[in-house]
């Protein structure tokens, strides 16, 4: 393998413990600003101030997705009166446009680089949008209409957008070995339940401050929010560097379109995340009736909500440790079997036992961050496997196909689970007889466990392992040296020329 440019960059190792206890891929200390063939061997090995400054960013995201889902819409439904059909149309077509903005803007921002990089000017045009937008959402002043909500909503997934895919972008190209990737990864997914973990904390310490309130809890979010904002954002595009490219990608539409038909891993990358996705969504979406109706533990479901993501916090060395031992996708197909063994527990849960509630949930949320993190390290390989056929860097693109399946899986639960609850005879705000809560029970487990079979059968035998990915990367800094060294010979020809 062609090493870096001992000339200009000398490496040393170093772990660094990050959230979670994940550690950093390593570090590099830089004489000149990193190019991409110095970058090629083992990834920018990052210090721990660079690693910490560009995890950090998670902590705010984490903080604006949870929200989105479990309590802005109820508060604007209620708290500010606008209504349970407005708030729900309102927030399905914004979510319907966060969904078909994510590849449109990757390609967007892989087309068109600047002399601060592709990645940071992005998320430096992100951070006043998110700023004001969260602002607007999170700190209404008196009373706001329809309009009002859809505008800042918009304007807040517009930002969003920016910042999100450019910084998984950004990931896939600060590091280019197999397992430094997930490292990383791994890291970055450990600091975003961090974030999470923080936002479920604090509407509990509001309550606890004698402020029930949504919209004090609401504003104490925004709050969160907006100060973690320009802290991380600003510390990561300091302190961390971003490989530099010389040529524009041009990629078009029918480029991204023959990518897909293409390319055998992103298809099954694409369908494995679509089934993760849904099955992740169809439990998120279910466990709250879970915990209150089937376990009858009524308002200790926020105890249970959060065992839940801190288990799953805590076990996300063990999914790296282990895709280190094995594969990436070896590690999600024992993640898919060790949920679909232990979904059937849930049908002889005794009601109204907190401890044994709280010790299946905790155990259920072990796998839950491992296709987070592993899936996007998978499609940071495919993106080598894109260069070497196209010649270009363009993990923008990709990592917006990989956020819209994501996405479209969870709005589907959604649109699955609900009825399917209707139609098996369960109500909400009711006492639900015995057939209903074994039929929420039933459909908890048995819909999920049929997508966790067919996510690990997509991912039997996933054509980008290890070997195969460094093979890319062999062929990759081959034809980068070859680039240079023909630069070189064309730049001494001229000089001999009187060029």
């Amino acid at each position: 393998m062609v090493g870096p440019d001992r000339s200009t960059v000398r490496v040393r190792r170093h772990a660094a413990k990050t959230p979670c206890g994940v550690a950093s891929p390593g570090r590099l200390r830089h004489r000149a600003p990193p190019q991409p063939e110095e970058a090629s061997g083992g990834g920018m090995r990052l210090s721990r101030v660079s690693l910490l400054a560009f995890i950090s960013q998670a902590l705010p995201v984490a903080g604006l997705g949870l929200p989105i889902v479990v309590y802005l819409p109820p508060f604007y439904a209620d708290e500010m009166g606008l209504g349970l059909a407005t708030v729900g149309w309102i927030f399905m077509i914004t979510r319907f446009f966060d969904v078909a903005i994510d590849p449109v803007f990757g390609l967007l921002a892989d087309r068109h680089g600047t002399r601060f990089g592709r990645r940071k000017p992005w998320i430096a045009l992100a951070l006043p949008i998110l700023m004001l937008s969260v602002w607007m959402i999170f700190a209404p002043a008196g009373t706001v209409g329809g309009t009002y909500l859809l505008f800042w909503l918009l304007a807040m997934y517009v930002g969003w957008t920016f910042a999100t895919i450019s910084i998984l972008a950004w990931s896939a190209e600060l590091a280019t070995d197999y397992d430094a990737r997930t490292r990383i990864q791994g890291a970055y997914q450990a600091a975003l339940m961090v974030g999470l973990i923080t936002v479920l904390i604090i509407p509990a310490a509001y309550e606890l401050m004698g402020a029930p309130a949504l919209r004090d809890k609401m504003r104490g979010v925004g709050w969160f929010i907006i100060v973690l904002l320009p802290i991380t954002f600003i510390a990561a595009l300091a302190w961390v560097p971003e490989t530099k490219v010389s040529e524009r990608a041009e990629a078009h539409w029918r480029d991204v379109v023959g990518a897909l038909v293409g390319s055998r891993p992103l298809r099954r990358l694409l369908a494995a995340d679509l089934l993760v996705g849904l099955s992740s969504g169809v439990s998120g979406s279910l466990i709250v009736f879970i915990a209150r109706d089937a376990f009858a533990l009524g308002d200790r479901s926020g105890v249970l909500m959060l065992a839940y993501f801190v288990t799953g916090c805590l076990a996300i060395p063990f999914w790296v440790w282990l895709s280190k031992r094995a594969e990436k996708h070896t590690a999600l197909i024992w993640a898919q079997l060790y949920s679909l063994v232990l979904l059937p527990v849930f049908l002889v849960a005794p009601p109204g036992n907190f401890w044994a509630a709280l010790a299946m949930i905790a155990l259920f949320g072990l796998p839950y961050a491992s296709h987070r993190f592993l899936m996007k390290a998978m499609m940071a390989d495919i993106t080598d496997d894109d260069q070497v056929r196209t010649g270009r860097m363009q993990a923008g693109v990709y990592f917006g196909l990989l956020a819209m399946t994501e996405k479209i899986g969870l709005a589907l639960a959604v649109g699955i689970t609900y009825p399917l609850l209707e139609w098996i005879g369960f109500r909400t705000g009711t006492r639900n007889d015995d057939a209903a809560l074994h039929g929420l029970v039933l459909l908890f487990v048995l819909l999920p466990a049929i997508l966790h079979v067919l996510a690990a059968l997509v991912l039997w035998r996933f054509p980008l392992g290890r070997a195969a990915q460094r093979d890319l990367r062999r062929r990759i800094e081959g034809d980068s040296l070859s680039a240079r060294e023909a630069g070189g010979e064309g730049g001494a020809h001229r000089e001999a020329m009187g060029g």
